[in-house]
């Protein structure tokens, strides 16, 4: 984390002046990183080796200038918490880079990105999305796939171009997927739900065919907005059939993937080739419980940065612009395998 720029002596594009404004970030700062070494509340806490924690985060129209954009603290908040993961996938992103830029910028040179293309225009929303990992526990194999589903019929919720891409975290092998569809809040019975989940069926059975049955993959995660809220209903048996599972702790806690609290959205199904993943904990952090967090501490700010902000209202909508209204969801998991593979050795000739 490049908090240098934070520095007043250095004055730099990503530099607060205000001395006062300058001290209230850094004490948030401060009070965001407690909350997320809290045992019960933050994201678990990175290590070189022995675990790995993977997640997704749909950050509200990143680079799309709502409210005048991002503010650059929000940057800051948002970096902080991005830098617990080993490999984050953001979605949601728009046309202007800007804000993706100088939120690598504050991570550092430890950091690496992938970006996606930006789909079709007229079903896409003009979304992409961007890989991003800690260089120092996670190698980028430099395999990239963009998928295309065949049928043009089982396109049309598709809002961001899917990627397969392949990492590797010490000797543990794993290939990631990230899809986003709008799966929208129809009820069970309605056309356009069940449309959604043959779509996301249809993307899940494409990733089969063409990887996990031609042995074309390793342990494999896919991230989506899948929406489901438990394993006995249609969607999960949809997208999971015979190939894939959903961590128990995602389906145990039914994690809130919104600010609302009230459903589920960002999940994770996986497919375990090697029968070496070893699911610790999984859970979504709520940055408005540090952050953003009131509108009397914050109105002076934001108004100097959006003449739009005059109110309670206008800033309860105004900070889900600024971090968003999507929560992070993270996985845990162990990666220490080393005794299972001196065992294997012993019995070699």
């Amino acid at each position: 984390m490049n908090y240098s720029f934070l520095n007043p002596v250095k004055e730099t594009l990503l530099s607060i002046d205000d001395k006062l404004d300058r001290n209230t970030v850094l004490d948030n700062i401060i009070t965001l990183r407690a909350t997320l070494n809290d045992k019960n509340k933050g994201i678990p806490e990175k290590r070189i080796a022995g675990n790995l924690l993977l997640g997704t985060w749909s950050i509200r129209a990143m680079g799309a200038g709502m409210f005048e954009g991002r503010m650059t603290e929000a940057l800051y908040y948002i970096a902080e918490i991005v830098a617990r993961y080993d490999l984050i996938i953001l979605q949601d992103l728009k046309d202007n880079h800007t804000e993706l830029s100088n939120l690598c910028r504050i991570l550092g040179d430890d950091w690496g990105l992938f970006t996606g293309l930006i789909i079709d225009p007229a079903s896409g929303n003009r979304e992409w999305l961007a890989f991003l990992y800690d260089k120092r526990t996670v190698t980028f194999r430099n395999i990239a796939i963009q998928l295309v589903m065949p049928q043009p019929e089982h396109r049309s919720g598709i809002t961001a171009s899917p990627y397969f891409l392949r990492f590797q975290s010490a000797c543990f092998l794993f290939d990631v997927c990230s899809m986003k569809l709008f799966t929208g809040l129809a009820a069970k019975n309605t056309e356009l739900y069940q449309r959604r989940t043959e779509e996301l069926a249809g993307m899940t059975n494409l990733l089969k065919t063409e990887f996990v049955e031609k042995n074309e993959c390793n342990n494999l995660f896919i991230f989506g907005d899948f929406n489901v809220p438990n394993r006995h209903s249609d969607r999960y048996k949809a997208i999971t059939g015979e190939t894939y599972r959903m961590p128990e702790s995602l389906l145990k806690d039914n994690l809130p993937g919104h600010i609302g609290q009230d459903r589920s959205c960002a999940q994770v199904i996986h497919y375990n080739r090697f029968n070496d993943v070893t699911f610790r904990k999984a859970g979504t952090f709520n940055y408005f419980d540090v952050v953003f967090d009131n509108y009397k501490t914050y109105a002076k700010r934001a108004r100097k940065h959006s003449a739009k902000v005059t109110s309670q209202k206008t800033f309860d909508e105004f900070k889900t612009y600024q971090m968003s209204d999507h929560l992070p969801i993270w996985i845990e998991m162990n990666t220490d395998h080393a005794e299972n593979y001196l065992q294997l050795l012993k019995t070699k000739d």
